[in-house]
């Protein structure tokens, strides 16, 4: 590769200033960040002067700098419900899109994203971060070995402050908190462990039975989500998450399956990522020796899915979080809220 990718950023609050800075600055040689876009005027000066970017090349309206700045691609990270006018308007602009998660709040939005993708012929894909963790990573090497899965749970419980409101003096919470905002345990956090643990079981949901409600919480968003999938092998899989229990273990999937089982812990010190089970040797904890220091300390997997993401754009190559994964996960998440509803099973719809 001749030149950096230039890269404009679609948001500049706490995730990319926490997490996906860290990223980016790891990987100079192949992306730049060359132009910001941000209605909140202190995230473009702290993340301009961090990444050098001149005060001109720095926008409060996205769509100023999807039609002036020299950029190759960009990294939408905004609230949920701004998603699918941004790519859209991204994809019409004739650029590369890494989207934050969910692609978009409903699946009526999700259709309109890729007919504008398809449209115009770009790139695009979803941050799915916890598949990029050493301990995924390394459970998906098991996964052949293991043969076909059956069972598998998922689970991602912690409380959130009392005053987890709409008007909450912290812009993420306040947001994450509102309907009109695509906000809500389910879309926001059980998302991850609904990818995660699909991951694990190699097969699509089919069917899934669910309770998404607000139990506990003064929002009017759901802050509690268990979910019943049942997915295209046959396996079983259950999924469990809230805004409103405290958390034994913050985050955790597991895949049983005919030659022994899996189970992977999120976020914590790589030593503790991961232990596969099997008659032979029972439980016991894999070493991730294999993987250097910064990927053991990647314990988000950000930095190894944007290093991924953005070589095989240089390269031209698939990219490694397709649309579709990303569809099907805002699929199981729109069948699980009609279930509660309907107090059924519901099929799931396909990309």
């Amino acid at each position: 590769m001749d030149k950096p990718i230039r890269l404009g950023l679609i948001g500049c609050g706490g995730i990319v200033q926490n997490t996906h800075a860290r990223a980016y600055s790891a990987l100079t040689d192949t992306v730049q960040v060359t132009a910001l876009a941000d209605v909140v005027p202190e995230n473009l000066e702290k993340v301009g002067e961090h990444f050098n970017v001149s005060v001109e090349n720095r926008w409060i309206d996205y769509r100023e700098m999807l039609e002036h700045a020299a950029i190759d691609v960009v990294t939408i990270a905004t609230p949920h419900s701004l998603h699918a006018e941004q790519v859209i308007a991204a994809a019409n602009a004739g650029v590369a899109i890494i989207s934050e998660k969910p692609m978009a709040t409903n699946l009526e939005e999700a259709d309109n994203i890729l007919a504008a993708v398809r449209r115009n012929g770009v790139p695009y894909t979803v941050v799915h971060n916890y598949i990029f963790t050493a301990g995924m990573r390394a459970a998906i090497r098991e996964l052949d070995a293991l043969g076909e899965s059956h069972f598998g749970r998922s689970v991602g419980m912690g409380l959130k402050p009392t005053d987890f409101s709409a008007d909450h003096p912290t812009p993420a919470f306040a947001w994450r908190a509102s309907k009109a905002k695509g906000g809500g345990c389910i879309i926001d956090t059980s998302y991850h462990e609904i990818y995660s643990v699909c991951t694990l079981m190699q097969s699509p949901v089919r069917y899934v039975e669910a309770r998404v409600q607000t139990l506990r919480l003064d929002i009017d968003v759901d802050d509690i989500a268990m979910l019943l999938c049942e997915h295209e092998n046959g396996g079983i899989t259950t999924v469990s998450g809230a805004w409103c229990v405290p958390a034994t273990d913050f985050g955790w999937c597991e895949m049983h399956a005919e030659n022994g089982s899996l189970r992977v812990r999120h976020r914590v010190n790589v030593e503790d990522a991961l232990r596969r089970f099997t008659r032979a040797d029972g439980w016991k904890q894999l070493e991730l020796s294999e993987f250097n220091e910064a990927e053991q300390k990647d314990a988000s997997g950000h930095v190894c899915y944007f290093t991924e993401t953005f070589n095989a754009l240089a390269a031209g190559a698939p990219l490694p979080v397709p649309a579709e994964k990303a569809y099907h996960n805002l699929a199981i998440i729109e069948a699980a809220r009609k279930a509660t509803t309907e107090r059924r099973a519901i099929e799931i719809a396909s990309a």
